[in-house]
């Protein structure tokens, strides 16, 4: 039983680590299009569609990380219970 929780907390782990630079990436595209200044127009209209669509992606991916989070925690918990269920 052990083995099938560490499996899965190394499966969750790596699909974390995965994330984590897509993360890094929405976040730079955010603050590099919050601090670039654009022209009036139609350029502006693009560049407000880009900002959306980057804190989507950005919402989208943080809420996948602190699933991923919860899921490797309640792992963890559960495979501490269980080996100190063993032990009593």
């Amino acid at each position: 039983m052990h083995d099938h929780f560490r499996r899965r907390i190394e499966v969750l782990t790596a699909r974390l680590n995965n994330l984590r630079p897509g993360l890094e990436r929405a976040r730079q595209s955010i603050t590099r299009l919050e601090n670039d200044t654009v022209p009036a127009g139609a350029t502006a209209l693009a560049r407000a569609a880009q900002l959306s669509a980057a804190r989507a992606m950005a919402a989208t991916l943080a809420e996948r990380e602190r699933h991923l989070l919860v899921a490797i925690r309640s792992l963890h918990a559960e495979l501490t219970d269980q080996q100190l269920t063993e032990h009593e």
